[in-house]
């Protein structure tokens, strides 16, 4: 008896953790990538070969799986519309070797920007139109 259950919490465990890795799809975000405005031009000198990417250069960017930087980014773990074009949305965060929770607002403002919010402070980002498939 003992045994069985053993096995069962083992088996109870592997799925959970199977259940973390899986990526939620952003797809209020849309198609491309999205980054503030410098960051686009950035990205771009990066695409080129004109830049090479480190800390200095690599900007924020935002895609239907998350957030990225230089030293980490966030990916979704659970996805909510408030209002129109307004969602708020878990996420599983890392920088450097610290990792945390956030909960972040994501406000379309038009087809090529998002404000992203969160403890009270708020970034456009806008879609980087120049970079290849976007």
């Amino acid at each position: 008896m003992f045994r069985a259950l053993l096995i069962a919490i083992c088996i109870l465990g592997m799925h959970a953790a199977q259940a973390a890795d899986v990526k939620l799809d952003g797809d209020f975000v849309g198609p491309g990538i999205y980054s503030p405005t410098t960051g686009c031009k950035k990205l771009e000198a990066i695409e080129k070969g004109d830049a090479a990417p480190n800390i200095a250069t690599y900007p924020l960017k935002l895609t239907r799986e998350g957030t990225r930087g230089w030293e980490g980014g966030c990916d979704f773990t659970a996805i909510r519309k408030v209002k129109p074009d307004t969602f708020e949305a878990d996420m599983r965060c890392s920088e450097g070797a610290d990792n945390f929770d956030e909960t972040i607002t994501f406000r379309r403002l038009d087809a090529n920007r998002i404000e992203v919010s969160s403890g009270g402070e708020a970034l456009v980002y806008e879609r980087c139109k120049a970079l290849k498939g976007n």
